[in-house]
């Protein structure tokens, strides 16, 4: 038998095809980083999440670390999670109706899916917004913001800026006080060991 005529071998070819016939404009997928043109998958998506979802519909931690595992097997769900202390499942998805060629799901479906787990939820118990893909999820994880700095245990803020710019000052003279004793255990070193620097020099 042909391998061109099994099912599935020309559905790369059958979804360019219908890319092509649907005319989506995807130009606005694109963005300029330093210079270079980089295509994003997604860009104006969206982030839902259901508050007060019954534990005993959740049942365990077990069961609820099982629930965002296949949550995440939906080809539109991007990330999920599902906290069972606080009864809330929070999911970012590809809506219908976005402006990209990826797996597509609306709210309902999200719901049905829930409720065939078992899960029942509400619309009334949720939230859903606008989520930039670029902004919150793909410069956050290529250009992590700068950790905010806390103070150390025991010690207050105030107490922290006070004593902060000592600290460095004594940190400082410790790591110049190593690179020095570093320096000088090299060079006596070299001078104790002239055999060893010798055969380095023989061999470059």
């Amino acid at each position: 038998m042909n391998k061109n005529d099994e099912p599935g071998i020309n559905r790369y070819k059958q979804d360019l095809e219908a890319l092509k016939n649907a005319r989506i404009d995807d130009s606005n997928q694109y963005i300029m980083e330093n210079g270079v043109k980089v295509r994003l998958p997604y860009r104006m998506i969206k982030q839902v999440v259901f508050a007060n979802v019954s534990k005993q519909d959740m049942i365990d931690q077990q069961h609820a670390a099982r629930l965002q595992y296949r949550l995440l097997l939906l080809d539109p769900v991007i990330k999920a999670w599902v906290e069972f202390v606080k009864g809330r499942i929070t999911v970012i998805y590809n809506p219908m109706g976005a402006d990209n060629i990826r797996e597509k799901m609306s709210l309902d479906d999200i719901i049905q899916f829930l409720a065939k787990e078992g899960v029942y939820v509400s619309r009334n118990d949720c939230t859903e917004r606008d989520y930039d893909y670029y902004k919150e999820f793909y410069s956050y994880a290529f250009n992590p913001k700068v950790i905010r700095e806390h103070a150390p245990y025991g010690y207050t803020d105030q107490q922290w800026k006070k004593m902060k710019p000592g600290w460095e000052k004594k940190m400082r003279e410790v790591r110049e006080k190593k690179e020095t004793q570093f320096k000088e255990y090299q060079k006596n070193y070299e001078l104790l060991h002239p055999e060893v620097y010798g055969a380095q020099q023989r061999s470059q």
